[in-house]
């Protein structure tokens, strides 16, 4: 039942993430990861949602004061420490986590990384193979989900590419000769 119920809650949030990044804040950008596998670090003020088949997260809370708070669940957690009054520590397999509101730095390492990010920020993706030509996941920083469509989405790279979480803003041409009153 527990399970069931947190599908659902998982369904619901999913919604309210796709519903602000279509329109809701025009100023925020989308991030999609999925398969990852290596070293994520993401410094962002949005809604994060995301899962961990083994490895490791560490969340710091940029903005303690405001009402939203970090969850991570997890199937076999091994360890869990409080590194600061803002700063969580959690190590397993099976993990979840969730973010809504705030602002955070999310350090996460292992595999089976799968985000969906929609806020303004900065996100380092540095892919690890455990093997010379391993597979280490896919990204999209243009709406699209790498869960139903991994092939519209880039292959992430052995080395670390730092990328900035906005949305890109169309200018407009200038007219040449228009009357500007």
């Amino acid at each position: 039942m527990r399970k069931l119920i947190l599908l659902a809650c998982l369904v619901a949030v999913s919604a309210v993430v796709v519903g602000a990044a279509r329109g809701a804040q025009p100023d925020v950008g989308t991030l999609s990861v999925e398969g990852g596998t290596g070293h994520f670090m993401l410094d962002v003020r949005g809604a994060v949602l995301g899962r961990l088949t083994n490895g490791s997260i560490t969340v710091t809370d940029r903005s303690p004061n405001d009402p939203y708070e970090a969850t991570i669940t997890g199937r076999r957690v091994v360890a869990q420490r409080r590194l600061g009054p803002a700063r969580v520590f959690v190590r397993g397999q099976g993990l979840r986590f969730r973010m809504l509101g705030g602002s955070y730095r999310i350090v996460i390492h292992g595999s089976g990384v799968a985000l969906s990010v929609v806020g303004r920020g900065v996100v380092l993706l540095d892919g690890e193979p455990r093997a010379t030509g391993d597979d280490v996941g896919v990204y999209s920083l243009d709406g699209v989900d790498c869960s139903l469509e991994p092939v519209s989405c880039v292959p992430i790279s052995d080395d670390p590419a730092r990328l900035k979480l906005e949305v890109a803003t169309e200018v407009e041409p200038t007219r040449s000769g228009a009357d500007t009153r």
